[in-house]
């Protein structure tokens, strides 16, 4: 069975590490795009929990985040995502932003969740470089070798 507690711990430790870095760059279209794209990333596992547990969320999937919104669903994300562990072989319904019908297994939302976090830090990565910036190194060896 996959072992999701370590992942979703993975995918907070990541989700630090790159916001720290953007943090220290200066506000201008760099910056902002990335606060764009990291707020996606923040309100995506949002909106799948959602979806899993019917509770509502005042965002869509692209929506701007300050600073301190991006702080706290760094922070509470993590425990909502965990409580979902239990239930993954669970076949939810939902629809997608589309408003499309779709049926899958919570553990596959996790692994979702998780994969399209990495894909997003990588983005970020690349638009760190761009901007002259050094990304922190956010590969799951990276976090085996820390904790």
């Amino acid at each position: 069975m996959m072992n999701f507690e370590r992942l979703i711990s993975y995918d907070q430790w990541a989700n630090q590490k790159i916001y720290k870095a953007f943090q220290a760059l200066e506000e201008d279209e760099a910056r902002t795009e990335i606060e764009a794209m990291f707020s996606h990333l923040l309100a995506t596992q949002a909106v799948w929990m959602s979806r899993i547990t019917g509770e509502k969320v005042a965002f869509g999937i692209w929506p701007s985040f300050t600073s301190s919104e991006m702080e706290k669903l760094i922070k509470t994300q993590s425990d909502k995502l965990n409580s979902l562990i239990d239930r993954q072989e669970e076949v939810i319904s939902y629809k997608n932003s589309k408003g499309v019908a779709h049926e899958s297994k919570v553990g596959d939302i996790l692994m979702h969740l998780i994969i399209h976090g990495q894909h997003h830090r990588a983005q970020i990565a690349k638009m760190l470089r761009a901007a002259g910036a050094t990304p922190p190194g956010t590969d799951f060896i990276f976090f085996a070798r820390e904790k």
